[in-house]
């Protein structure tokens, strides 16, 4: 390097003996440092006046000496001065230093520096040292780590990670998940404020016990203080303060037990309180119940709001039909008469006309007159022939009576909504009284024109996006809003909605889309604090005190059976049938017109007459055998704008006929009936849906993008069009169809493959049993694209048996004496008529097969799985000796073309005769299709049904069966809501609320993850 890019590092100039080749000068190394002599240190140095020419040229040949045997490369070395000349000698000095470097003698041998000559040489190299790093330091020259800040990369290494070093608590512990996070903070919140007030009232309750004694406050020394008072005075602080404020859970539950312990009269009355802001919410498709949970009964709300709108552009699939009557009825033409007057023909014309609805309905009607006569006659009732005719001959010659105003007791207040004109809608039992001549029903009004109509927000327990009342799914979410916004102005809630939690009841078989866009109105529309969720049958059992029972509700639109185990919901028993109370109400109008009802034109689309026909049902519908007789009753008709009118009537087996069409739906005409009499059915275009995908999105699975509503054997079985329920099969064929569930809930397929292709009762193959299995494997597997099937035609009591039947296969065929021994029926469509328990119990008997009615039912699917196994082992043993002969037979072919081929080539071929016989795989021989049908004739399944018989006689016992009846003094109709206010006043729902902030954070998710249920 050049001496511009390497300065000299020492203050002392180079010698040039100390250039090597290159002409270059090297520094000093470390270790030789302590060899060179400075001119300026050494005593001995020729500009010494005291030292002698010898003794100088001699040092200074052994120091140069030293420098060169040591390879230093960098030096000091005394320049020729003025004081040299001074001395006197200048020319012998000179020739003498050229000498001296001539001639350059090694060391002394033996002769060793001095102490003080070391450490001077020691402190000269901290000096050399120290002065070369300052110069280092200033030219810039050396080694700096990471000045910059730079990485020699962007990637980072990645070290290899040894999972037997490593370990995570992620979501192993409660504390990281929110929900429960945030529950224990509120719970510990909450035991802080109860210890708070209770220490203000003791506090409270001292000064008061001090005043009351006069004790005054007097200003005492240090002497008059006792220790032992001031100690005690201490513990009693403690423990008024609560003394250890651990908030453990263990700690929590022994201060709970000591709470309920020394419970006061004070503590009774705040667990009294709790409850006071949760709010119980059931919504229906006629009915919406709700109220505190501390209520003893809920406000219920019709379902129903009234709005002005103009219907000039609402497209009415009905058409004009301003003076159609619902039901639709048709007229009798009359009998000629022999009369020869005209005027006498005219008159008995008149009497004579009769009314029908159609010839469907009139041989349903048959079919289920045929039944109620059968049962009069078992249990030995006595029927007056000609019962019928006498009634409608009593009818038709009725008119009615019009009674002033001030001679009715019972006079209607109607609401005239031209007065109230602040009013933009009605809702519930106003809505119902508006005072108009036809709300329901789109009538020809002037273009332009607004007017009152009835909206029904919800139809078969889901929204009513059909109707052409609504145009986008925000005016049903604004009806249902101001409907419960006028339930809160009831129950005097008005302010701090958010301050309020509310409990959601939902059906069984529920719709993933409509529960969660109940929970978006009910948290972000209303704004309550909390919302959780349970369903109908869960709460029944609550209400009802029971674990174990088979729900059956019969609402107004809808039934739903479902069989609950121990609080939960056995998920393949839930079944929804779509009829109810609002169709018994139908048919019982259907029957009163055949029998020539006085009120010629009742019209049941309009909600006044609706609610005429209600009333009708509620008063005289029955199943007490014993009360049908030819019956008089009379009832009132209010209108608006109209005198109250009276009207007597006969009636005598339509008040059983009507109910009775639970046990047979097809009187209901619910299936192809374009033209349906009930009020929301009539405004919706498309009545028979039961799931939304309209207006509201459908719910999906974000996987597949297929519908993810929850699943039930129970209801896919009896939607199944290819195989029979439980009640209609055979005796052989139940047995089979037993089989098939057993092997599925024990995961057992291999035998169902077996049974698809060899399954055959007494020569009588079950090929259908086979169909059946795959079509329910289908439908199991499957999901409903398109139109959803409703369930109208499946009879009642055989819905029950299905889901009972179901359940016990899915949990344990031993509990299936328990479903039986408790059935709850619940709603309004079914619990309110006198005598359905009798009945019931009668339909379920007449129809639950033999071999499900015993208790060794266990026996006898355990017999049929031992044969099952030995038809296996038979079939197999055929099938491989079969395979044996096979191989044989081409073992004997090949052998043989080989014994007609030339003599050259038969080694070959034998070599190639054995490779081809040894890779022959007896499993892999097809065997005919012949000698298998052979095969499975004889091994067809046989079944020894005498031999099940005795098993049935002997080991088992007849499973009775129980309808439970509903608690006394409470209305059938509001168990549900009741067991949902003592569901959420339970310790265990404060953490199953969820909150706007969980919604906000989770959505749909917070319900899976709150649910007691398996959303």
């Amino acid at each position: 390097m050049s001496d511009a890019i390497n300065p000299p590092t020492s203050p002392y100039s180079v010698d040039i003996d100390m250039i090597d080749d290159s002409g270059a000068a090297t520094p000093i190394l470390s270790s030789q440092a302590d060899d060179i002599i400075l001119p300026s240190e050494d005593p001995e140095s020729p500009t010494n006046p005291n030292a002698t020419g010898t003794s100088s040229s001699t040092t200074t040949n052994t120091a140069t000496n030293k420098i060169n045997a040591g390879g230093a490369t960098t030096t000091s070395t005394t320049k020729s001065s003025s004081s040299s000349s001074s001395s006197g000698g200048g020319v012998i000095g000179d020739s003498e230093s050229s000498a001296q470097k001539r001639h350059k003698p090694g060391p002394t041998a033996g002769k060793r520096p001095s102490a003080e000559t070391l450490q001077r040489r020691k402190e000269g190299r901290i000096k050399a040292a120290a002065t070369l790093a300052q110069n280092l330091a200033k030219t810039g020259i050396g080694r700096f780590e990471n000045e910059n800040g730079f990485n020699l990369t962007s990637i980072k290494p990645i070290s290899v990670i040894n999972q037997k070093n490593y370990f995570t608590d992620y979501l192993k512990k409660d504390e990281q998940v929110s929900f429960i996070r945030n529950w224990r903070q509120e719970r510990a919140l909450q035991q802080k404020m109860k210890k708070l007030k209770q220490q203000q009232q003791n506090n409270q309750q001292n000064n008061q016990q001090q005043l009351d004694n006069g004790e005054k406050k007097e200003t005492k020394n240090f002497d008059d203080f006792n220790l032992n008072d001031i100690e005690l005075e201490m513990k009693k602080e403690m423990a008024v303060s609560g003394g250890t404020t651990t908030t453990g859970a263990g700690n929590d539950d022994d201060e709970e037990v000591d709470d309920e312990e020394n419970e006061t009269e004070e503590v009774r009355q705040e667990k009294a309180k709790i409850g006071e802001d949760v709010i119980v919410l059931q919504p229906g498709s006629r009915y919406i119940r709700i109220g505190k949970a501390t209520d003893a009964v809920p406000l219920v709300i019709p379902n129903v709001i009234a709005v002005k709108k103009n219907l000039t552009n609402i497209d009415n699939p009905h058409g004009d039909d301003s003076g159609i009557k619902y039901p639709k009825r048709k007229l009798k033409q009359p009998k000629p008469s022999s009369s020869t007057n005209k005027h006498d023909q005219d008159d008995e014309n008149e009497e004579e006309l009769e009314y029908y609805i159609d010839e469907e309905f009139d041989e349903q009607k048959a079919i289920v007159t045929k039944d109620f006569r059968a049962r009069m006659r078992y249990y030995k009732r006595r029927i007056l022939p000609n019962s019928r005719e006498t009634v409608i001959n009593f009818n038709k010659r009725q008119v009615s009576e019009k009674i002033e105003d001030h001679n009715d007791p019972n006079k209607k207040e109607w609401i005239n909504p031209d007065k109230q004109t602040n009013k933009r809608f009605f809702v519930g039992e106003d809505a119902l009284n508006l005072a108009t001549k036809n709300p329901n029903q789109v009538n020809t009004s002037k273009d332009g024109e607004s007017q009152w109509i009835l909206r029904y927000p919800m139809i078969n327990g889901n929204f009513n996006e059909n109707s052409y009342y609504y145009e986008s799914r925000e005016e049903i979410l604004g009806d249902i809003c101001n409907i419960i916004f006028d339930a809160l102005n009831q129950l005097e809630i008005t302010t701090d909605v958010n301050k309020y939690k509310v409990m959601l009841l939902i059906p069984d078989l529920y719709d993933k889309a409509y529960v969660e866009t109940w929970c978006q109105l009910l948290l972000k529309f209303i704004g309550f604090g909390k919302v959780g969720i349970i369903q109908e049958s869960i709460a029944t059992t609550f209400g009802a005190t029971m674990s174990t029972a088979c729900v059956v509700d019969v609402g107004a639109q809808t039934t739903k059976i479902s069989c609950v185990d121990e609080g939960m919901i056995i998920s393949d028993s839930r079944v929804l049938l779509n009829y109810g109370g609002d169709n018994i109400t139908e048919t019982f109008v259907k029957l009163l017109i055949e029998d020539q009802f006085p009120y010629r034109d009742i019209n049941l689309i309009n909600a006044i007459d609706w609610e005429l026909a209600q009333n009708l049902k509620e008063k005289y519908i029955t199943f007490q055998d014993a009360d049908i007789a030819i019956q008089l009753y009379e009832f009132y008709k209010r209108k608006p704008f109209e005198s109250t009118e009276k009207f007597t009537f006969k009636i005598f087996d339509e008040v059983m006929l009507a109910p009775m069409g639970l046990f047979f739906p097809k009187l209901f005409q619910i299936t192809g009936n374009k033209h349906p009499s009930i009020p929301n059915y009539y405004t919706s275009k498309n009545p028979t849906k039961s799931t939304v995908e309209n207006l509201f999105s459908k719910s999906l699975d974000q996987y597949n993008n297929k519908p993810n509503n929850p699943k039930s054997k129970s209801q896919d079985q009896l939607k199944s069009k290819n195989q029979l329920n439980y009640c209609d099969l055979t005796d052989e064929e139940l047995l089979l169809k037993l089989i098939n569930q057993n092997d599925n809930e024990n995961d057992t397929t291999e035998k169902d493959d077996e049974h698809q292709h060899q399954s055959q009762v007494n020569g009588t193959s079950t090929t259908t049993t086979t169909k059946t299995k795959n079509n329910e494997d289908q439908l199991l597997s499957s999901n409903f694209d398109g139109e959803d099937e409703r369930l109208v035609e499946v009879p009642l009591e055989k819905a029950i048996i299905e889901s009972i039947t179901n359940a016990g296969l899915s949990s344990d065929l031993t509990k299936l004496k328990k479903f039986y021994d408790n059935i709850i029926i619940v709603g309004g469509g079914l619990s309110k008529i006198n005598g359905y328990d009798l009945i019931l119990n009668d339909r379920l008997n007449i129809w639950r097969p033999r071999i499900l009615s015993t208790s060794a039912i266990d026996l006898i699917i355990k017999y049929l799985n031992e044969e099952i196994k030995k038809n296996l082992l038979k079939k197999e043993n055929l099938i491989e000796i079969e395979q044996e002969r096979i191989k044989q037979e081409m073992e004997s072919t090949i052998s043989g073309d080989n014994n007609n081929s030339t003599t050259t080539t038969n080694n070959n071929n034998q070599e190639e005769t054995t490779a081809q016989n040894n890779n022959i795989n007896v499993s892999e021989i097809e065997v005919p299709e012949d000698i298998m049908e052979r095969i499975n004739n004889e091994t067809e399944l046989k079944l020894d049904l005498d031999y099940i018989e005795e098993l049935i006689e002997e080991n088992g016992q007849f499973l009775s069966m129980n309808i439970v009846p509903t608690p006394r003094e409470f209305d059938p109709s509001m168990i549900n809501w009741k067991g949902g206010s003592v569901y959420s006043r339970l310790k265990v729902v404060n953490e199953m609320w969820i909150t706007q902030n969980d919604w906000d954070l989770l959505g749909s998710r917070s319900l899976y993850y709150k649910s007691i249920f398996n959303y």
